[in-house]
């Protein structure tokens, strides 16, 4: 073992690290965390889909699935997935074109174990023929979920453009047909294939391994000498993909694609040298700082001004391709920029020209870039095990050790590196791909796998000349120094935590909680402001209007606060259905100065029609594309226009919107804040004293508000189903050309309650892994099948989502109460023994202290904006869940949920295209129990209302 001082760690990281090499090959970083509460480790494999072979496409990513089933150690099939769960873990895998990556994370005391049967994957997995047939669907069923996504579509189509003899043209996914028809036509059996793609791909000296335990780094090497010595090394070198990805046929290209959306995008792509070969020069890093960059002189600032562009962004695509890579900018267009679009791509080329000139490459440009992430770097808080164990992994690949954490931080200025980037940034690699609805009807070819509609032309030579020598444009210019750039990183004089927050500022119209805390050793805030407004949602028409106020704010906020944003320095504005939230956080040094210009624009905003016009075309937009989210998103939503009050639907907005104009923006704000309610959080580095400061501030910028009286806080309600009521609410699915169908099946528990609260956490604990085995690994239901508990305005439920391509939505309700039948018999049959464990195992995740500040202020957020003020809601939820017998939970379950007298269920279904189809309608039959709701709205005006949330805040004193 090798101790590891020469590996940089952020200035707050207290972990140790130690690295081993095993004398298979295989390389392992060691991380003891003393106060962690979960394990975790991850494994990357150096080989990928553009390592499978023609005849099975999709076999790289059909091995990751099929690895997850058994081993001979344990042969059971899906042991590994079950311990994990009922350890209070989780697992995932990723397969990308040179890289597969498997990771886990458990309660701490359970690594050993759950390693153990990791390990196995690559000593001894199973390739079962059955679960082939299963792990087929499963990946079918995957790949079906993105058939309308346009990020899927526009990646094939740049693979299917490109060089045929190159791997990166082929699709990788994986199919039915691709996985089982065509290999079995041509004579290969897929769990055949599989094997022989592990014993050809999958070898010890290309795996980087990561584990992560609050156990020393001596124990830790023995348990990876232990479980992973066993791995083969068959001294296999890792496959090098040489050569350009596209050929000259290739490039100077214009493709127009029609969209499943309704937006219109402009992608501009070259090949470039990956970035991971001079890493520490970080040379892409500099160039897509500019390019992307949002303030005054930049790229997007002239589009935003001329009414072009709505968002831009650019970089290296992070492709996996180590031989070549991606370097893309990518503009969102409005209707006017869509017009416009050559003008648009003039005005980039401009911009790449002063890059290109001779103070483009500027060491001071890239000192501050240096400046900012060496802060950033560190003052990292932990990030959970379950995702830093994953990303080391990978950088082990890539990056010299000492680099292993900071892969990304810029470290040397190159200049000759920045210019090998720009030099590939030409108009003559160029290839354009602009994506636009209104190219419907206009385009001549189709992509085979999704089914895009393009066409494929050659860039215009004016075009390329005009591009090559363009026109200089005063407007356009360099970014000036950073005002935002923090230079005090001093923390609270201890004592500067306190336990929970503090009430630290009551007025007329604001309250201030703070919650002073340095443990995380970062100097750092969060704050949070909820400002309750009367007037925001109490129609149709004043969502939209405070939508689009909200909108015209943080338009007008962008070119002033985007450096913050660079700085370290984040800030959010949202509409809500009680008024607006604000948050911001970062390091505290400049963090209030943000927030007062956040609040300065919020009371002072100029609203330009010309700007409006720009705003209303956006928002109009979002509530168009609500259409293409995927069906279990719309059951969800659709389960809140039923149970939430008031909740107003999409349908409503895209009516009102169409009349808005800007005089109704004035005037709605100008009332807006007529009456007015703050409610403030401060969490982290920051006194009581400064936040009371800040409170006051706060009550003098509203001075002109007068407080709302008590029933205006809130008027947030749930529907309260009434007990024995199984109700089915049925609809279309909005997309037409969406196949799957989905359910979203709920069961209401009832009001904040820490028993019933602790017993639904404990149902989903016990049933999730179950319900995951029985629905989706052996029912094979669809990709898409989770077991939650979840709140909603303080009312606990536990629900079922699944999606499938292949099973209607009444098919999958009926299903979940079929698995209820299932589950009634396996929670029977669990012996004391095995009960008191799971117990453990949920208080133990329950007991898990956040890892970072930002989990340590949403969790007192929450409790404060909801009323219940139990900032040791954990503690009590697990003494609530430790008295608990077996019998208390089986009669919650009996009684609560799988029981037709006392269950409160409603099941919502999205039905797909292809379902509409054979069945003609989206009608359900109501069934033996089951009331149909037809109407929404005449359905809610006959129900009774749980509690309002805003009521139980005023009138529940903190504790």
């Amino acid at each position: 073992m090798t101790t590891t001082d020469d590996i940089a760690k952020p200035l707050v990281d207290r972990r140790s690290y130690a690295t081993v090499t095993l004398q298979n090959g295989l390389q392992a970083l060691l991380i003891s965390d003393a106060v962690t509460d979960k394990a975790a480790a991850a494994l990357d494999v150096n080989t990928g889909s553009l390592d499978e072979p023609d005849s099975v496409l999709g076999l790289a990513h059909f091995t990751e699935h099929m690895l997850f089933y058994a081993s001979e150690k344990y042969p059971t099939e899906s042991e590994y997935s079950k311990f994990i769960q009922s350890h209070g873990g989780s697992t995932n895998a990723t397969t990308a074109l040179e890289n597969t990556s498997y990771q886990f994370d458990v309660n701490w005391d359970n690594l050993e174990p759950a390693l153990d049967r990791f390990a196995q994957f690559f000593v001894r997995p199973i390739i079962s023929p059955d679960g082939v047939e299963r792990e087929m669907k499963a990946v079918h069923s995957e790949h079906s979920k993105n058939l309308n996504s346009d990020a899927w579509r526009a990646l094939q189509l740049s693979k299917t453009l490109s060089k045929s003899d190159h791997p990166y043209h082929r699709f990788h996914v994986g199919n039915l047909q691709t996985l089982g028809e065509a290999p079995r036509a041509a004579g290969i059996e897929p769990h055949i294939a599989v094997r022989e793609f592990t014993d050809k791909h999958y070898s010890a000296n290309l795996m980087k391994l990561v584990v992560y335990g609050r156990e020393s780094v001596e124990e830790l090497q023995k348990m990876v000498e232990e479980k992973f010595g066993g791995v083969i090394n068959k001294g296999i070198t890792r496959s090098q993909f040489s050569g350009d990805i596209f050929g000259k046929e290739h490039v100077q290209l214009l493709l127009k694609v029609v969209p499943q959306k309704d937006d219109h995008t402009l992608r501009l792509q070259w090949a470039v040298p990956p970035e991971w070969k001079v890493y520490w020069c970080a040379p892409c890093h500099y160039v897509s700082n500019l390019l992307g960059h949002e303030g005054k002189g930049s790229v997007f600032a002239l589009l935003k001004e001329l009414g072009y562009a709505t968002s831009l962004s650019a970089g290296e695509s992070g492709t996996g391709f180590s031989e070549r890579s991606m370097f893309h900018v990518s503009v969102e267009l409005t209707d006017l920029g869509n017009e416009n679009a050559v003008t648009v791509l003039d005005i980039i080329f401009k911009y790449l020209a002063i890059l290109q000139g001779e103070r483009g490459v500027s060491e001071e440009i890239f000192n501050e870039l240096k400046a900012i992430d060496e802060m950033s770097f560190n003052f990292k808080e932990k990030s959970d095990p379950f995702s830093y164990t994953k990303t080391v992994a990978h950088s082990m690949h890539w990056s010299q050790q000492r680099d292993w954490l900071r892969p990304n931080v810029s470290q040397e200025y190159n200049p000759e590196a920045i210019r090998a980037v720009l030099k590939e940034l030409t108009p003559s690699k160029l290839r354009v791909m602009w994506m636009s609805k209104t190219f419907k009807g206009t385009t001549d070819q189709v992509e085979a796998v999704y089914g895009t509609e393009y066409s494929c032309e050659t860039i215009p030579e004016e075009w390329i000349k005009r591009w090559t020598n363009p026109e200089q444009d005063d407007r356009l210019h360099l970014p000036e120094p950073n005002p935002f750039v923090p230079t005090d990183f001093t923390l609270l004089n201890e004592p500067g935590n306190t336990p929970h927050p503090q009430d630290v500022f009551s007025g007329e119209v604001v309250k201030m909680w703070n919650a002073a805390d340095t443990s995380f050793e970062v100097p750092k805030a969060h704050v949070y402001l909820r400002i309750l407004c009367p007037k925001a949602y109490e129609s149709p028409e004043s969502a939209v209007l405070n939508r689009l106020f909200v909108h015209l704010l943080t338009d007008s906020m962008n070119e002033l606060a985007y450096p913050a944003e660079i700085a370290g320095l984040s800030y959010g504005i949202c509409a809500t259905s009680v008024g607006i939230r604000v948050t911001a956080t970062g390091y505290t040094h400049k963090l209030m100065t943000l927030v007062d210009m956040i609040l300065d624009h919020m009371l002072g905003l100029e609203i330009k029609e010309s700007r409006f016009q720009i705003v209303h075309e956006q928002v109009q937009r979002e509530y168009i594309n609500q259409k293409y989210m995927q069906p279990y998103q719309r059951a969800i939503y659709t389960t809140g226009v039923i149970l939430e009050h008031p909740k107003w639907h999409t349908d409503m907005y895209m009516e009102v919107i169409k009349d808005l104009a800007v005089d109704d923006v004035a005037s709605f704000v100008k009332d807006l804040f007529k009456r007015c309610h703050i409610i403030g959080l401060i969490t982290g580095n920051m006194s009581n004293e400064q936040a009371a400061a800040s409170a006051q501030s706060l009550e003098r910028r509203f001075s002109s508000s007068k407080k709302i009286f008590a029933p205006q806080l809130s008027c947030e309600r749930l529907v309260k189903i009434r007990q024995g009521s199984s109700l089915r609410f049925s609809e279309a699915g909005p997309n037409p050309e969406n196949d799957n169908s989905a359910v979203n099946v709920v069961y209401q528990i009832g009001p904040d309650n820490l028993r019933t609260n602790a017993l639904s956490e404990l149902l989903v604990h016990i049933g999730g892994s179950e319900a995951f085995e029985q629905l989706r690994t052996v029912e094979q239901l669809g990709y898409i099948v989770v077991m939650l508990s979840w709140d909603d305005l303080t009312v606990r439920h536990v629900r079922f989502i699944i999606q499938s391509s292949s099973h209607s939505a009444s098919h999958l309700d009926a299903r979940v109460e079929s698995f209820l039948d299932q589950l009634q018999q396996h929670l029977e049959g669990m012996d004391c023994a095995t009960y008191e464990k799971e117990v453990e195992e949920l208080s133990k995740a329950k007991l898990e202290k956040p890892k970072r500040l930002s989990e340590l202020a949403s969790r007192y957020w929450h409790e404060i904006v909801d009323g219940t003020y139990l900032f040791d809601r954990q503690e009590r939820e697990v003494g609530e869940l430790r008295g608990l017998t077996k019998e208390d939970f089986i009669e919650f379950f009996k009684s609560m949920v799988h029981s037709k007298q006392g269950q409160r269920k409603l099941s919502v279904h999205v039905v797909g295209a292809a379902e509409l189809q054979r069945l003609g309608t989206a009608d359900a039959p109501e069934g033996e129990g089951v009331k149909g709701v037809s109407d929404i709205w005449e359905f809610k005006r006959g129900q009774e209302l749980y509690a309002s949330v805003g009521e139980a805040a005023a009138k529940r004193s903190p504790k």
